[in-house]
């Protein structure tokens, strides 16, 4: 893949994994940083209806978009939700040139490299937050997050908010580099019926351990959107926090919310993927911070790794355990479940095939009772494990069957198809009441019935997966990005999948594939813009 030399630094920090990607890229020491907004807590109810019209929409992050000359400048499309699915009606697309964006128009880099949608001002319309990762503050590059809010018109500019570590009342100061925003969740993290921001920042230095990585934490407000009031910034030397931070752990390279312990309050997840734990470099972990009436706390506060008592599996080094991280009810019991992508867990004598760990909420938070590891070599689990297949790429729960019980997409972006090398896969595991199942699983491909495209060479689907109820039918549907995908003759142009949601599951039948080509959508599909990188409609 050709890269411009401007392109953001967190999406380049992955030297541990580069086999894992199989990309030509020249990549920096912490992997790919996407956030995921997973499933919030049922109390939280943060939609991402940016038109307050009952249908989930889907924000669409395209990093490396060229804006006139400046290159890499990015964007977002945003797509609508209707009784038939996404639409391209009232679609739209956002640029840092944009009017009434706020911030200094064409000097952004990486518009659009993180996504999350909560309803930040109470007002019934979901909000966006959108990272970007080129904003020069102080004559340094910083990290940013522009917050657009929603109205029955859809997304609009008005009362745009653009915080970095450097905005009055945010704690901590910007860094060259520090990749904040590079992952973003929204979830009502103090009860109060507003959805809360928490925007990571893997580079962040922690005292003289650098890119150990951060937290920040914005709260929401009836009326006034995110403000600074109570404010917070996490890491693993922060009070009650398990762990110590350390060089290039990489914590809140992805983050999700949901109410683990149920007490409807949100809660969330925090993946340092680049974790050692002992002396295995680079095994990865997983922190949880609980919700409570006055925000998120210490107190209470859990650390996993695939060396923790109980959890299956072994930590080794480059296992990357919490690459991406999700919340939801895999098991219909009110407590959220925690899915975490081990990206490239050895499977065997397999290298990088990858794995999804599972652990189970309840009133203690997490348990290991249960807890659950799942590669394309368990049993029942289709296909097979492969060299650099790299499952559990991306996770992402929702309730795609209606029975009550989330299911699992994991993104597998070095599959196989056919003689298609790294054409990418979504593997989908079932909820049940006995928690996740292999029963019923099924890989679903761009050759798989009713599923529109063709696999082909890179295409990489699965790079994101987000869940949203687009048709409101009131079961969720899936969109799966294939960033490299090549429109026509345009290399690495980008897509996004969408699979609909039925009584059998996650379905090719009535899917959707979108492109910056196709009729309606906003811009147009150029080489390397990577449209469908970044994601967001997690309700």
């Amino acid at each position: 893949m050709a890269v411009h030399r401007s392109e953001p630094g967190h999406l380049m920090r992955r030297a541990a994994a580069a086999a894992v990607l199989g990309l030509a890229l020249t990549l920096s020491p912490v992997a790919v940083a996407a956030a995921h907004a997973a499933q919030p807590a049922p109390a939280a109810g943060q939609p991402a209806d940016f038109n307050g019209d009952g249908f989930d929409d889907l924000a669409v992050g395209t990093p490396f978009e060229d804006l006139g000359g400046v290159l890499d400048a990015g964007a977002v499309n945003v797509l609508y939700g209707s009784p038939a699915g996404l639409a391209t009606d009232g679609a739209q697309l956002w640029t840092p040139d944009s009017p009434g964006v706020p911030g200094t128009a064409g000097q952004a880099g990486g518009f659009g490299s993180a996504l999350a949608a909560g309803d930040f001002d109470a007002d019934g319309f979901g909000d966006l937050a959108i990272g970007i990762q080129g904003v020069p503050v102080g004559g340094v590059t910083v990290g940013a997050v522009l917050v657009l809010y929603g109205s029955a018109r859809g997304l609009t500019a008005g009362g745009a908010q653009l915080w970095t570590p450097d905005s009055p009342g945010v704690p901590g100061n910007s860094q060259s580099e520090d990749s904040f925003g590079a992952a973003l969740a929204a979830g009502d993290l103090n009860g109060d019926r507003t959805a809360d921001l928490a925007a990571g920042a893997p580079n962040g230095d922690v005292g003289a351990a650098f890119d150990a990585g951060d937290v920040i934490v914005l709260y929401g407000a009836q009326a006034a959107g995110l403000t600074t009031t109570g404010a917070q910034l996490w890491s693993q030397d922060s009070p009650g926090v398990p762990g110590t931070a350390e060089l290039n752990d990489g914590f809140g390279h992805a983050l999700a919310t949901g109410d683990v312990n149920g007490d409807g309050i949100a809660d969330l997840a925090v993946g340092a993927s680049l974790e050692s734990v002992g002396a295995v470099t680079n095994a990865g972990a997983v922190n949880l911070l609980l919700g409570s009436a006055a925000g998120l706390t210490g107190d209470g506060s859990q650390v996993v790794t695939q060396d923790s008592p109980g959890v299956p599996g072994a930590a080794e080094p480059f296992d990357q355990l919490g690459f991406d991280v999700a919340l939801g009810d895999a098991d219909g019991d009110g407590f959220a479940d925690l899915a975490a992508g081990v990206v490239a867990e050895d499977v065997g004598t397999v290298v990088d095939a990858g794995a999804v760990q599972v652990l189970y909420g309840s009133a203690a938070g997490l348990i290991t009772a249960g807890a659950q590891v799942f590669t394309q070599d368990s049993p029942g689990v289709p296909d097979q494990a492969e060299v650099d297949d790299t499952f559990g790429f991306s996770v992402a729960l929702g309730d795609a069957d209606g029975d009550g019980d989330a299911d699992l997409a994991a993104g597998t972006i070095g599959e196989s198809v056919g003689n298609a090398g790294a054409a990418g896969a979504v593997a989908v595991l079932p909820g049940s009441a006995s928690g996740l199942t292999a029963a019923g699983s099924r890989l679903l491909t761009q050759n798989s019935p009713g599923v529109p495209g063709t696999a082909e060479i890179g295409d990489r689907l699965g790079f994101r997966a987000t869940v949203g109820d687009f048709d409101g039918d009131g079961l969720d549907d899936a969109a799966a990005g294939a960033w490299t995908e090549a429109v026509g003759s345009i290399a690495q142009a980008g897509a996004v999948n969408v699979l609909y949601g039925s009584a059998a599951g996650l379905t090719g039948s009535g899917g959707q594939l979108f492109t910056q080509d196709s009729p309606g959508v906003p811009g147009a599909a150029e080489p390397n813009d990577l449209f469908g990188g970044f994601l967001a409609a997690d309700r």
